[in-house]
């Protein structure tokens, strides 16, 4: 498993389950075959820059850490600025084409920074194809997103 899907893992099992500890993650990773140490977990943590927050339950547990808007916004800015090829629009779609690799972190930005203008949003190694929910929605989507590539 590369470190991009095992570390995706992570934030759905956070997502789903109370996670208390490390030797925790492990065990729900390896119950996923992903082939783990703890060492590569705490790797991840630190990466994720995951936070302990109160549980429902008692002690603390791993959550992802919220991102501002501003925060978001500047990963995008820099992500775009660098990764950037074309974008163009049809119909209630976005096409946005990257440089290859970058299509999947720029489409999770976007997925967050957007969610409530977004349908779906599917990527490949270098494409992303947004579907905004109305046209409006999709013409905010794409100005917005050319303001970065500006």
């Amino acid at each position: 498993m590369r470190k991009e899907e095992r570390q995706q893992l992570i934030v759905e099992l956070l997502e789903e389950e109370n996670i208390q500890k490390q030797e925790e993650l492990v065990a729900a990773l390896q119950a996923h075959n992903a082939e783990v140490t703890q060492a590569t977990v705490s790797r991840d943590i630190k990466e994720l820059k995951l936070i302990k927050v109160p549980a429902a339950s008692g002690g603390y547990r791993y959550s992802i850490p919220v991102e501002s808007d501003e925060d978001m916004n500047e990963k995008l800015n820099k992500l775009l600025k660098n990764a950037f090829v074309s974008i163009d629009q049809m119909d209630k779609f976005v096409s946005l084409k990257t440089l290859p690799g970058n299509a999947s972190a720029i489409a999770n930005l976007i997925d967050k920074r957007f969610d409530e203008a977004l349908f779906a949003i599917l990527n490949d190694d270098d494409n992303i194809l947004m579907i905004a929910k109305t046209m409006q929605d999709r013409e905010i989507l794409f100005q917005s997103l050319q303001k970065y590539v500006q």
